[in-house]
Formats: C-alpha cells, structure tokens, sequence
C-alpha cells in the first residue's frame, strides 16, 4: 500500500508507522538523557543554549547532574522515576564524545528499568567506528539515529557500520529550505545501501546562538510568537514526498510538537507523580502553590545563586526554615500541609493556607518574603507566574 502524508494528533506529518523511540516520546514518556555539549561537528543550526553548547555538562530532562559517576547516576534514576519515564532518548552535543559515560549511564538504565525500557541515541558521524558501534550495542542501546551532514558525503559510509547490530537504524536531520536537493541525495545513499528502516525530519529553528548566522542566510522566523524557520514545513513535504518513491517511513517533526506534546506530556506525567496534597494542579500539569523564602527568594540569574550557596550557608538556612515550619504547625497546620524545599531553599505549602497566615507569618518573621507562585513540576521548578503577598 503505498505511503501518503498524513497530519497526525501530534501537529505534525508522518508517512508510514513512527519509529518506536517516537511513539514513547509523543506521549512524553522518555526521560531526555543530555550526556554532553562537547561535540566534534560544527552544525550552524545546532540549536543548543550557552550554558550547554561545548560544555561538558550532562542532564537528566532538566535536572543538571553532578558530583561522581555512581552519584550522577542516581539523580538520572531518580529523575526517570520522577517523570515515570518508560525509556531515554540520549542526545548532546554528541554523547560519542564522552562514550565512557554514555555507556555507564545506558546500562544503568537498563539495569534498574529492565530491557523493555526502550533508549535511542542520537549522534553525526565524525565519532562513529566499529568500537563505538560495539560499546553502545553492548551497553544495551535500542535505536540509534544518525546525523549526517549534508555538506560533504565523506562520512556517509560509516552508518553501514551499524547494520553489525539487531538494532533499529534511522537518520534525524533538520529541514533546511536551501538544501532540499543535498537532502534527496542523502535518502537516496541511505536507502540504496539499506541503512536506514525511517527518517525523522524536524522542524528548522532559531535559537539564541543562531540568530546571527540564519539572519545572514536568509532564514526568517514563521511567525514573532514562533522559533520555527519559514520554508522548513514546505520542504519537509519536497521530502517525504521524494521518500515515498523508496517508501520509507517519514515523521516531519514540527517545533509545535517538541513544546506543547512532548513537553507538555512530559511535564504532566511529572506533575501526576510529584504534586502535594496542597498543591493545586492545571490542566497543563502547572502547579500553583504558596512559597516562603528568607534569604534566597527568585531574582534574576535564581539558579546560578542557588548553585552558588555554601554548604555553611545552606545549612543556616534550612534550620531557619524549619523554624517557620515548626511555627506554622503550631498555629495548627497539619503536619502534610507544608514542606522545606531543600533544592530551593524555601518553605512550600498551600495557597490559600498562606494567604490566610501571612501576615501574622511576616510579623513573626519579618525577612520572610511569602508569594503564591505558578511552577513547572520540573526539578528546576521553573517559575511562571509569582504574586508576593504584601
């Protein structure tokens, strides 16, 4: 039966089935696996942040990792519980350029979640070797998708080196508008050589590193509400129209679908597990709660002060918040009513609780700063909305 381009719920295009990493990832269930910014590849288009690109950090969804590897790995499972993932999608920068700690962190996964916790990975092709191939088939990886660049055929062959393995095989490229003919050449090589079982085209966007250099292209935005480059849709359909003469599986990946699905039902799963009783939760999976702060309360650069905080001074800070929170109770707030959030040290209960003590609250403790906040349920608990109660 031959293949036809169809909208899916998702905002986006497909042709023929998604791959099985896609179909995990649309119902926001696969915890994001950022291994590293280091890459080998300059991509112009890369669409990582400063505080990520050629920086050798790793990320659990948004939760930054640190200290060792044996404590790395354990915030990364504790994370994936925390969104009830039921499988990783591993990306950077390129997870090959720190192979050691890809590895490690992939059999740990499936070590903890059991096989049918699916992982695919995404890399270019200037690190792809036998050995590399080896240790991810090794490590237990599922699906890997391959990033060739579109301006030289030089390391197009090294994909044949994963065919090894009894793993699915695809590529993952953005659409560029200029470059619909370069791209035809490469489904063709990739078909002919019997590479790849689907494709994934995303969506072109601009990012805060790229504004500069997609100026200088030509590359305009759809919309001023919209990251999404104008041409991007229109030749992602030249393209899988061109695939369906190779009937070859395309999904065409909108920016809509990345924010609002992905994100969206990852942040919902996560707030289903994570919310307090106190906590009141949107349709969005937003939580709306009341928030004490003392020393810290959110400023802008919050996150670099937070991390910034001695251990002295954290300490200091939690025992004083716990004092509040002794307080509270002893005005009769049920002992699950509220809680001292160590992560951002602030004191965290219902809404309408604060409001109704904060006065007697602030005159107790006058540092106090209390606000009824709207926050992601994301271990960054990134804050949408704040009204400080006067």
């Amino acid at each position: 039966m031959p293949l036809k381009i169809l909208q899916t719920p998702y905002y986006s295009l497909c042709q023929g089935d998604l791959a099985p990493g896609c179909k995990s990832c649309v119902k926001g269930e696969k915890l994001v696996l950022f291994m590293t910014g280091l890459c080998p590849a300059s991509c112009f288009f890369c669409p990582l942040s400063p505080e990520k690109k050629m920086k050798d950090v790793a990320c659990a969804n948004e939760r930054e990792l640190s200290g060792t590897t044996e404590e790395q790995i354990a915030q990364m499972i504790e994370e994936a519980k925390a969104s009830r993932a039921t499988g990783a999608g591993v990306t950077g920068g390129d997870p090959l350029a720190r192979l050691d700690r890809t590895c490690e962190f992939i059999k740990a996964l499936k070590k903890e979640f059991g096989k049918g916790f699916h992982i695919h990975l995404y890399t270019p092709l200037i690190l792809v070797n036998e050995t590399t191939m080896r240790r991810l088939h090794e490590a237990g990886l599922d699906e890997i998708r391959f990033h060739p660049s579109l301006l030289s055929e030089k390391f197009w062959p090294r994909m044949k080196l994963a065919l090894a393995y009894p793993w699915t095989i695809g590529m993952e490229i953005p659409v560029l508008p200029d470059k619909v003919d370069e791209t035809k050449r490469l489904i063709d090589y990739a078909v002919a050589e019997k590479i790849i079982t689907f494709l994934n085209l995303n969506e072109l966007e601009i990012s805060e590193l790229t504004i500069d250099t997609f100026h200088k292209k030509g590359y305009e935005i759809v919309r001023r509400d919209s990251y999404a480059i104008k041409g991007s849709r229109e030749a992602a359909r030249k393209l899988m129209l061109h695939a369906q003469r190779h009937k070859l599986p395309v999904h065409f990946c909108t920016t809509k679908l990345k924010d609002r699905v992905q994100m969206g039902n990852r942040v919902i799963r996560r707030a289903e597990n994570e919310k307090q009783p106190f906590d009141i939760v949107d349709s969005e999976g937003l939580l709306t709660r009341g928030a004490v702060y003392l020393s810290y309360p959110p400023k802008f650069s919050y996150k670099k002060t937070l991390k910034a905080i001695a251990s002295e001074e954290r300490l200091a800070e939690e025992i004083r918040l716990r004092e509040i929170l002794m307080w509270l109770r002893e005005q009769g707030m049920p002992a699950d009513a509220g809680l001292v959030d160590m992560h951002r040290l602030r004191l965290v209960l219902g809404a309408e609780a604060l409001n109704g003590i904060a006065r007697p609250l602030k005159q107790r403790f006058p540092e106090a700063t209390c606000a009824i906040i709207t926050e992601w349920p994301t271990s960054d608990a990134f804050i949408v909305e704040m009204d400080e109660i006067q």
